[in-house]
Protein backbone atom coordinates (compact mmCIF):
# COMPACT_ATOMS: atom_id res chain seq x y z
CA UNK A 1 0.00 0.00 0.00
CA UNK A 2 2.81 2.40 0.88
CA UNK A 3 4.55 1.71 -2.48
CA UNK A 4 1.30 2.47 -4.34
CA UNK A 5 0.84 5.67 -2.37
CA UNK A 6 4.43 6.72 -3.07
CA UNK A 7 3.88 6.13 -6.79
CA UNK A 8 0.76 8.28 -6.73
CA UNK A 9 2.57 11.09 -4.88
CA UNK A 10 5.43 10.93 -7.42
CA UNK A 11 2.93 11.34 -10.23
CA UNK A 12 1.77 14.61 -8.69
CA UNK A 13 5.27 16.11 -8.74
CA UNK A 14 6.55 17.92 -11.77
CA UNK A 15 10.13 17.39 -12.86
CA UNK A 16 12.88 16.81 -10.34
CA UNK A 17 11.17 17.78 -7.10
CA UNK A 18 12.57 15.17 -4.73
CA UNK A 19 12.13 17.27 -1.60
CA UNK A 20 8.53 18.16 -2.42
CA UNK A 21 7.77 14.52 -3.19
CA UNK A 22 9.21 13.43 0.16
CA UNK A 23 7.26 16.08 2.04
CA UNK A 24 3.98 15.18 0.32
CA UNK A 25 4.56 11.46 0.83
CA UNK A 26 5.38 11.97 4.52
CA UNK A 27 2.23 14.06 4.99
CA UNK A 28 0.01 11.51 3.23
CA UNK A 29 1.31 8.44 5.08
CA UNK A 30 1.54 10.31 8.40
CA UNK A 31 -2.13 11.28 8.11
CA UNK A 32 -3.08 7.64 7.68
CA UNK A 33 -0.90 6.47 10.57
CA UNK A 34 -2.04 9.30 12.85
CA UNK A 35 -5.71 8.56 12.07
CA UNK A 36 -5.16 4.95 13.10
CA UNK A 37 -3.28 6.14 16.21
CA UNK A 38 -6.22 8.31 17.25
CA UNK A 39 -8.59 5.36 16.92
CA UNK A 40 -6.18 3.19 18.93
CA UNK A 41 -5.88 5.93 21.57
CA UNK A 42 -9.65 6.22 21.97
CA UNK A 43 -9.98 2.41 22.21
CA UNK A 44 -7.21 2.32 24.82
CA UNK A 45 -9.02 4.93 26.91
CA UNK A 46 -12.32 3.08 26.58
CA UNK A 47 -10.89 -0.27 27.74
CA UNK A 48 -8.74 1.42 30.42
CA UNK A 49 -11.95 2.83 31.92
CA UNK A 50 -13.33 -0.72 31.98
CA UNK A 51 -10.16 -1.87 33.72
CA UNK A 52 -10.18 0.97 36.29
CA UNK A 53 -12.93 3.10 37.83
CA UNK A 54 -12.93 6.84 37.05
CA UNK A 55 -11.13 7.74 40.29
CA UNK A 56 -8.31 5.23 39.76
CA UNK A 57 -8.02 6.18 36.12
CA UNK A 58 -7.74 9.82 37.15
CA UNK A 59 -4.88 8.94 39.50
CA UNK A 60 -3.24 6.96 36.68
CA UNK A 61 -3.44 10.01 34.40
CA UNK A 62 -1.96 12.20 37.13
CA UNK A 63 0.95 9.76 37.60
CA UNK A 64 1.75 9.42 33.89
CA UNK A 65 1.49 13.15 33.17
CA UNK A 66 3.60 14.08 36.22
CA UNK A 67 6.38 11.72 35.13
CA UNK A 68 6.20 13.06 31.55
CA UNK A 69 8.73 15.78 32.48
CA UNK A 70 11.39 13.15 31.72
CA UNK A 71 11.01 14.07 28.05
CA UNK A 72 12.69 17.45 28.56
CA UNK A 73 15.85 16.01 30.05
CA UNK A 74 17.48 15.42 26.66
CA UNK A 75 18.36 19.17 26.67
CA UNK A 76 17.49 19.42 22.99
CA UNK A 77 19.48 16.36 21.87
CA UNK A 78 16.56 14.86 19.93
CA UNK A 79 16.20 17.89 17.67
CA UNK A 80 19.95 18.42 17.55
CA UNK A 81 20.56 14.85 16.40
CA UNK A 82 17.75 15.15 13.84
CA UNK A 83 19.38 18.23 12.30
CA UNK A 84 22.88 16.73 12.31
CA UNK A 85 21.74 13.45 10.75
CA UNK A 86 20.01 15.38 7.97
CA UNK A 87 23.20 17.40 7.39
CA UNK A 88 25.66 14.47 7.44
CA UNK A 89 23.57 12.06 5.37
CA UNK A 90 22.99 14.73 2.72
CA UNK A 91 26.76 14.86 2.05
CA UNK A 92 27.26 11.14 2.85
CA UNK A 93 29.50 11.95 5.81
CA UNK A 94 28.82 8.69 7.64
CA UNK A 95 31.81 9.03 9.98
CA UNK A 96 30.52 12.28 11.54
CA UNK A 97 27.00 10.84 11.64
CA UNK A 98 28.29 7.81 13.54
CA UNK A 99 30.08 10.07 16.04
CA UNK A 100 26.90 12.12 16.52
CA UNK A 101 24.76 9.02 17.10
CA UNK A 102 27.30 7.39 19.43
CA UNK A 103 27.78 10.58 21.45
CA UNK A 104 24.02 11.10 21.76
CA UNK A 105 23.50 7.66 23.31
CA UNK A 106 26.48 8.28 25.61
CA UNK A 107 25.09 11.60 26.82
CA UNK A 108 21.62 10.09 27.35
CA UNK A 109 23.20 7.27 29.37
CA UNK A 110 25.01 9.83 31.53
CA UNK A 111 21.67 11.57 32.13
CA UNK A 112 19.62 8.40 32.78
CA UNK A 113 21.80 6.62 35.37
CA UNK A 114 21.91 9.41 38.04
CA UNK A 115 18.18 10.09 37.61
CA UNK A 116 17.40 6.41 38.14
CA UNK A 117 19.52 6.30 41.31
CA UNK A 118 17.93 9.46 42.71
CA UNK A 119 14.45 8.14 41.96
CA UNK A 120 15.23 4.86 43.75
CA UNK A 121 16.03 6.84 46.92
CA UNK A 122 13.00 9.14 46.56
CA UNK A 123 10.66 6.20 45.84
CA UNK A 124 11.41 4.62 49.18
CA UNK A 125 10.59 7.67 51.32
CA UNK A 126 7.81 9.41 49.37
CA UNK A 127 4.17 9.26 50.51
CA UNK A 128 2.50 8.71 47.15
CA UNK A 129 -1.05 8.74 48.50
CA UNK A 130 -0.41 12.21 49.88
CA UNK A 131 1.24 13.42 46.66
CA UNK A 132 -1.70 12.32 44.50
CA UNK A 133 -4.39 13.05 47.12
CA UNK A 134 -5.79 9.52 47.15
CA UNK A 135 -6.27 6.52 49.46
CA UNK A 136 -5.25 3.61 47.26
CA UNK A 137 -3.28 0.53 48.28
CA UNK A 138 0.21 1.84 49.07
CA UNK A 139 2.04 -1.12 47.50
CA UNK A 140 0.06 -1.00 44.24
CA UNK A 141 0.56 2.78 44.00
CA UNK A 142 4.32 2.45 44.62
CA UNK A 143 4.68 -0.31 42.00
CA UNK A 144 2.67 1.73 39.49
CA UNK A 145 4.78 4.86 39.98
CA UNK A 146 8.02 2.86 39.74
CA UNK A 147 6.86 1.07 36.58
CA UNK A 148 5.76 4.26 34.86
CA UNK A 149 9.00 6.05 35.76
CA UNK A 150 11.30 3.22 34.63
CA UNK A 151 9.28 2.62 31.45
CA UNK A 152 9.29 6.25 30.39
CA UNK A 153 12.97 6.59 31.29
CA UNK A 154 13.82 3.62 29.04
CA UNK A 155 11.73 5.10 26.21
CA UNK A 156 13.61 8.37 26.72
CA UNK A 157 16.94 6.55 26.28
CA UNK A 158 15.77 4.71 23.16
CA UNK A 159 14.15 7.61 21.31
CA UNK A 160 17.20 8.64 19.16
CA UNK A 161 16.10 6.10 16.54
CA UNK A 162 13.06 8.28 15.83
CA UNK A 163 15.28 11.36 15.50
CA UNK A 164 17.47 9.50 13.01
CA UNK A 165 14.45 8.55 10.90
CA UNK A 166 13.17 12.14 10.96
CA UNK A 167 16.58 13.47 9.99
CA UNK A 168 16.67 11.00 7.10
CA UNK A 169 13.31 12.40 5.92
CA UNK A 170 11.51 9.18 6.85
CA UNK A 171 9.03 10.79 9.22
CA UNK A 172 6.38 8.24 8.33
CA UNK A 173 8.57 5.44 9.72
CA UNK A 174 8.97 7.32 13.00
CA UNK A 175 5.18 7.68 13.11
CA UNK A 176 4.82 3.95 12.42
CA UNK A 177 7.00 3.17 15.45
CA UNK A 178 4.82 5.44 17.57
CA UNK A 179 1.68 3.71 16.28
CA UNK A 180 3.06 0.30 17.24
CA UNK A 181 4.01 1.65 20.68
CA UNK A 182 0.35 2.65 21.10
CA UNK A 183 -1.27 -0.39 19.48
CA UNK A 184 0.63 -3.29 21.09
CA UNK A 185 -0.37 -2.26 24.67
CA UNK A 186 -4.04 -2.21 23.62
CA UNK A 187 -4.16 -6.02 23.27
CA UNK A 188 -3.23 -6.83 26.92
CA UNK A 189 -5.35 -3.91 28.16
CA UNK A 190 -8.41 -5.52 26.52
CA UNK A 191 -7.56 -8.78 28.29
CA UNK A 192 -6.86 -7.06 31.61
CA UNK A 193 -10.24 -5.27 31.45
CA UNK A 194 -11.92 -8.70 31.56
CA UNK A 195 -9.72 -10.67 33.96
CA UNK A 196 -7.79 -8.30 36.29
CA UNK A 197 -10.12 -5.36 36.80
CA UNK A 198 -8.93 -2.62 39.11
CA UNK A 199 -5.19 -3.27 38.60
CA UNK A 200 -3.43 0.02 37.95
CA UNK A 201 -0.10 -1.82 37.98
CA UNK A 202 -1.24 -4.02 35.06
CA UNK A 203 -2.14 -0.90 33.07
CA UNK A 204 1.29 0.58 33.84
CA UNK A 205 3.04 -2.56 32.54
CA UNK A 206 1.03 -2.49 29.31
CA UNK A 207 1.36 1.22 28.52
CA UNK A 208 4.93 1.97 29.59
CA UNK A 209 6.95 -1.28 29.51
CA UNK A 210 5.69 -2.93 26.30
CA UNK A 211 6.61 0.11 24.13
CA UNK A 212 10.20 -0.28 25.37
CA UNK A 213 10.44 -3.67 23.63
CA UNK A 214 9.08 -2.14 20.40
CA UNK A 215 11.80 0.53 20.49
CA UNK A 216 14.51 -2.03 21.28
CA UNK A 217 13.53 -4.24 18.33
CA UNK A 218 13.33 -1.31 15.89
CA UNK A 219 16.65 0.10 17.11
CA UNK A 220 18.48 -3.21 16.70
CA UNK A 221 16.94 -3.99 13.28
CA UNK A 222 17.55 -0.53 11.77
CA UNK A 223 21.15 -0.34 13.01
CA UNK A 224 21.84 -3.77 11.54
CA UNK A 225 20.30 -2.88 8.16
CA UNK A 226 19.83 0.56 6.60
CA UNK A 227 21.72 2.48 9.30
CA UNK A 228 24.59 0.03 9.77
CA UNK A 229 27.10 2.73 8.72
CA UNK A 230 26.09 4.99 11.60
CA UNK A 231 25.51 2.28 14.23
CA UNK A 232 26.57 3.59 17.67
CA UNK A 233 29.94 2.47 18.94
CA UNK A 234 31.72 3.15 22.21
CA UNK A 235 34.91 3.89 20.27
CA UNK A 236 33.14 6.62 18.31
CA UNK A 237 31.93 8.56 21.37
CA UNK A 238 33.53 11.99 21.18
CA UNK A 239 31.82 14.53 23.43
CA UNK A 240 34.34 17.28 22.65
CA UNK A 241 33.81 16.89 18.92
CA UNK A 242 30.02 16.67 19.33
CA UNK A 243 29.47 20.14 20.78
CA UNK A 244 27.40 20.98 17.73
CA UNK A 245 24.79 18.53 19.03
CA UNK A 246 23.90 21.26 21.51
CA UNK A 247 23.33 23.64 18.61
CA UNK A 248 19.69 24.08 19.50
CA UNK A 249 19.57 27.30 21.42
CA UNK A 250 18.81 27.53 25.12
CA UNK A 251 15.62 29.30 24.08
CA UNK A 252 14.25 26.07 22.56
CA UNK A 253 14.96 24.30 25.83
CA UNK A 254 13.07 26.93 27.81
CA UNK A 255 10.06 26.63 25.50
CA UNK A 256 10.17 22.85 25.91
CA UNK A 257 10.33 23.07 29.70
CA UNK A 258 7.45 25.53 29.82
CA UNK A 259 5.26 23.32 27.62
CA UNK A 260 5.84 20.16 29.65
CA UNK A 261 5.33 22.11 32.90
CA UNK A 262 1.93 23.43 31.80
CA UNK A 263 0.82 20.00 30.58
CA UNK A 264 2.07 17.96 33.54
CA UNK A 265 0.73 20.29 36.25
CA UNK A 266 -2.84 20.32 34.91
CA UNK A 267 -3.82 16.83 36.13
CA UNK A 268 -1.93 17.34 39.38
CA UNK A 269 -3.85 20.57 40.13
CA UNK A 270 -7.19 18.91 39.34
CA UNK A 271 -6.34 15.87 41.48
CA UNK A 272 -5.42 17.98 44.51
CA UNK A 273 -8.23 20.53 44.14
CA UNK A 274 -11.12 18.38 42.90
CA UNK A 275 -10.24 14.65 42.89
CA UNK A 276 -9.38 11.87 40.45
CA UNK A 277 -12.84 11.69 38.80
CA UNK A 278 -12.54 15.25 37.53
CA UNK A 279 -9.12 14.45 36.07
CA UNK A 280 -10.79 11.77 33.95
CA UNK A 281 -13.52 14.16 32.76
CA UNK A 282 -11.06 16.93 31.90
CA UNK A 283 -8.60 14.59 30.19
CA UNK A 284 -11.26 12.96 28.00
CA UNK A 285 -12.68 16.31 26.87
CA UNK A 286 -9.15 17.59 26.26
CA UNK A 287 -8.31 14.58 24.08
CA UNK A 288 -11.59 14.88 22.17
CA UNK A 289 -11.19 18.55 21.23
CA UNK A 290 -7.43 18.27 20.60
CA UNK A 291 -7.90 16.11 17.48
CA UNK A 292 -7.91 19.15 15.15
CA UNK A 293 -4.63 20.26 16.69
CA UNK A 294 -3.17 16.82 15.97
CA UNK A 295 -4.22 17.09 12.33
CA UNK A 296 -2.58 20.50 12.06
CA UNK A 297 0.60 19.26 13.74
CA UNK A 298 1.08 16.63 11.00
CA UNK A 299 1.07 19.38 8.37
CA UNK A 300 3.24 21.75 10.40
CA UNK A 301 5.84 19.06 11.13
CA UNK A 302 6.73 18.95 7.44
CA UNK A 303 6.87 22.74 7.13
CA UNK A 304 9.57 23.34 9.77
CA UNK A 305 12.50 22.56 7.46
CA UNK A 306 10.76 24.24 4.51
CA UNK A 307 10.58 27.52 6.42
CA UNK A 308 14.23 27.14 7.41
CA UNK A 309 15.22 26.64 3.77
CA UNK A 310 13.10 29.54 2.49
CA UNK A 311 14.41 31.88 5.20
CA UNK A 312 18.03 30.99 4.36
CA UNK A 313 17.37 31.71 0.67
CA UNK A 314 15.52 34.96 1.45
CA UNK A 315 12.40 33.59 -0.24
CA UNK A 316 10.04 35.83 1.74
CA UNK A 317 7.31 35.65 -0.89
CA UNK A 318 7.05 31.90 -0.32
CA UNK A 319 7.09 32.36 3.47
CA UNK A 320 4.23 34.88 3.41
CA UNK A 321 2.22 32.77 0.95
CA UNK A 322 2.73 29.67 3.10
CA UNK A 323 1.67 31.50 6.25
CA UNK A 324 -1.55 32.58 4.53
CA UNK A 325 -2.12 28.98 3.40
CA UNK A 326 -1.58 27.60 6.90
CA UNK A 327 -3.89 30.23 8.42
CA UNK A 328 -6.62 29.15 6.00
CA UNK A 329 -6.10 25.54 7.05
CA UNK A 330 -6.35 26.61 10.70
CA UNK A 331 -9.65 28.39 9.94
CA UNK A 332 -10.99 25.23 8.31
CA UNK A 333 -10.00 23.17 11.36
CA UNK A 334 -11.66 25.77 13.59
CA UNK A 335 -14.93 25.01 11.79
CA UNK A 336 -14.34 21.30 12.46
CA UNK A 337 -13.87 22.09 16.17
CA UNK A 338 -17.28 23.82 16.21
CA UNK A 339 -18.84 20.69 14.70
CA UNK A 340 -17.15 18.66 17.45
CA UNK A 341 -18.91 20.85 20.01
CA UNK A 342 -22.30 20.04 18.50
CA UNK A 343 -21.52 16.31 18.59
CA UNK A 344 -19.76 16.10 21.96
CA UNK A 345 -22.66 14.54 23.93
CA UNK A 346 -23.57 11.73 21.49
CA UNK A 347 -19.89 11.00 20.84
CA UNK A 348 -19.17 10.64 24.56
CA UNK A 349 -22.17 8.34 25.04
CA UNK A 350 -20.84 6.12 22.27
CA UNK A 351 -17.25 6.38 23.52
CA UNK A 352 -17.50 5.89 27.30
CA UNK A 353 -21.22 5.26 27.87
CA UNK A 354 -23.01 6.99 30.75
CA UNK A 355 -19.96 7.09 33.04
CA UNK A 356 -19.11 10.68 32.15
CA UNK A 357 -21.42 13.71 32.28
CA UNK A 358 -20.25 16.37 29.81
CA UNK A 359 -20.58 19.95 31.16
CA UNK A 360 -21.63 22.34 28.37
CA UNK A 361 -19.72 25.38 29.67
CA UNK A 362 -16.45 23.46 29.98
CA UNK A 363 -16.92 22.14 26.43
CA UNK A 364 -17.48 25.65 25.04
CA UNK A 365 -14.42 27.20 26.65
CA UNK A 366 -12.30 24.22 25.56
CA UNK A 367 -13.45 24.91 21.98
CA UNK A 368 -12.39 28.55 22.39
CA UNK A 369 -9.02 27.49 23.78
CA UNK A 370 -8.27 24.97 21.03
CA UNK A 371 -9.44 27.41 18.35
CA UNK A 372 -6.85 29.92 19.56
CA UNK A 373 -4.09 27.31 19.80
CA UNK A 374 -4.57 26.41 16.12
CA UNK A 375 -3.21 29.83 15.18
CA UNK A 376 -0.64 29.80 17.98
CA UNK A 377 0.77 26.56 16.55
CA UNK A 378 1.02 28.00 13.04
CA UNK A 379 2.88 31.14 14.11
CA UNK A 380 5.09 29.22 16.54
CA UNK A 381 6.17 26.81 13.80
CA UNK A 382 7.03 29.71 11.48
CA UNK A 383 9.25 31.26 14.16
CA UNK A 384 10.85 27.89 14.90
CA UNK A 385 11.62 27.38 11.23
CA UNK A 386 13.20 30.82 10.99
CA UNK A 387 15.18 30.16 14.17
CA UNK A 388 13.66 33.15 15.99
CA UNK A 389 12.83 31.64 19.37
CA UNK A 390 14.04 34.21 21.91
CA UNK A 391 10.68 35.97 22.29
CA UNK A 392 8.91 32.62 22.49
CA UNK A 393 11.21 31.56 25.31
CA UNK A 394 10.63 34.74 27.31
CA UNK A 395 6.83 34.66 26.96
CA UNK A 396 6.65 30.89 27.59
CA UNK A 397 8.74 31.21 30.74
CA UNK A 398 6.58 34.05 32.10
CA UNK A 399 3.31 32.19 31.42
CA UNK A 400 4.68 28.99 32.99
CA UNK A 401 5.61 30.89 36.17
CA UNK A 402 2.20 32.61 36.34
CA UNK A 403 0.10 29.56 35.42
CA UNK A 404 -0.34 27.84 38.80
CA UNK A 405 -0.93 31.05 40.83
CA UNK A 406 -3.46 32.32 38.28
CA UNK A 407 -5.30 28.98 38.11
CA UNK A 408 -5.49 28.70 41.90
CA UNK A 409 -6.69 32.31 42.10
CA UNK A 410 -9.49 31.53 39.63
CA UNK A 411 -10.43 28.36 41.57
CA UNK A 412 -10.37 29.75 45.10
CA UNK A 413 -11.55 33.34 44.59
CA UNK A 414 -13.85 33.17 41.56
CA UNK A 415 -14.91 29.54 42.18
CA UNK A 416 -14.79 28.69 38.47
CA UNK A 417 -13.92 25.04 39.13
CA UNK A 418 -12.41 23.06 36.24
CA UNK A 419 -13.08 26.00 33.93
CA UNK A 420 -10.28 27.87 35.72
CA UNK A 421 -7.57 25.80 34.04
CA UNK A 422 -8.98 26.48 30.57
CA UNK A 423 -9.50 30.21 31.22
CA UNK A 424 -5.84 30.55 32.22
CA UNK A 425 -4.57 28.45 29.30
CA UNK A 426 -6.74 30.37 26.82
CA UNK A 427 -5.38 33.65 28.18
CA UNK A 428 -1.78 32.52 27.61
CA UNK A 429 -2.61 31.23 24.11
CA UNK A 430 -4.29 34.53 23.16
CA UNK A 431 -1.24 36.51 24.31
CA UNK A 432 1.01 34.20 22.32
CA UNK A 433 -1.01 34.61 19.11
CA UNK A 434 -0.55 38.38 19.13
CA UNK A 435 3.11 38.27 20.24
CA UNK A 436 4.11 35.52 17.78
CA UNK A 437 2.37 37.27 14.87
CA UNK A 438 4.01 40.60 15.69
CA UNK A 439 7.42 38.92 15.93
CA UNK A 440 6.97 37.27 12.51
CA UNK A 441 6.10 40.60 10.88
CA UNK A 442 9.06 42.30 12.56
CA UNK A 443 11.50 39.59 11.46
CA UNK A 444 10.26 39.54 7.86
CA UNK A 445 10.34 43.33 7.54
CA UNK A 446 13.87 43.45 8.95
CA UNK A 447 15.17 40.61 6.78
CA UNK A 448 13.50 41.92 3.63
CA UNK A 449 15.39 45.20 4.05
CA UNK A 450 18.75 43.46 4.52
CA UNK A 451 19.20 42.14 0.93
CA UNK A 452 18.30 45.60 -0.46
CA UNK A 453 20.88 47.26 1.79
CA UNK A 454 23.51 44.68 0.78
CA UNK A 455 22.74 45.34 -2.89
CA UNK A 456 23.11 49.11 -2.44
CA UNK A 457 26.40 48.65 -0.55
CA UNK A 458 27.80 46.33 -3.22
CA UNK A 459 26.91 48.87 -5.93
CA UNK A 460 28.66 51.61 -3.96
CA UNK A 461 31.78 49.46 -3.66
CA UNK A 462 31.71 48.66 -7.37
CA UNK A 463 31.33 52.33 -8.33
CA UNK A 464 34.35 53.35 -6.25
CA UNK A 465 36.67 50.96 -8.07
Amino acid sequence: MIKLLKGYINSLSEGNKERTTKVNFNIAVSFILRAVSIVVSFLTISFSLKLLDTNKYGVWLAISSTVSWISILDIGLANGLRNKIAEYLAVKNYEEAKIAVSSTYAILFIIVVPILLLFAVFLKFANWNSIFNTKLNERELLLTVATVFIGLLMQFFLKPISSILQGDQKIYKANLIQLLCNFIPLIPIICFSKYVRGSMFALAIAQTILPVFVLIVYTLVLFQTQYSRIKPSLKQVNLAKSKSLFGLSFAFFIVQIAGVFLYSTTELIITREFGGSDVTLFNLLFKYFSTTGLILSIILATYWSAFTNAFALNDFTWIRASIRKLVKIACLLLAVTLVQLLLVVPVFKLWVGDKIHVPFTLSVILVIYFSITLFTSVFSMVLNGMGKVKVQAIVSLITAILHIPVVLFFIRHFHWGLNSLVYASALWALIQVFVWRKEINSVLKLEEKAPEEELVNSELVFNTK
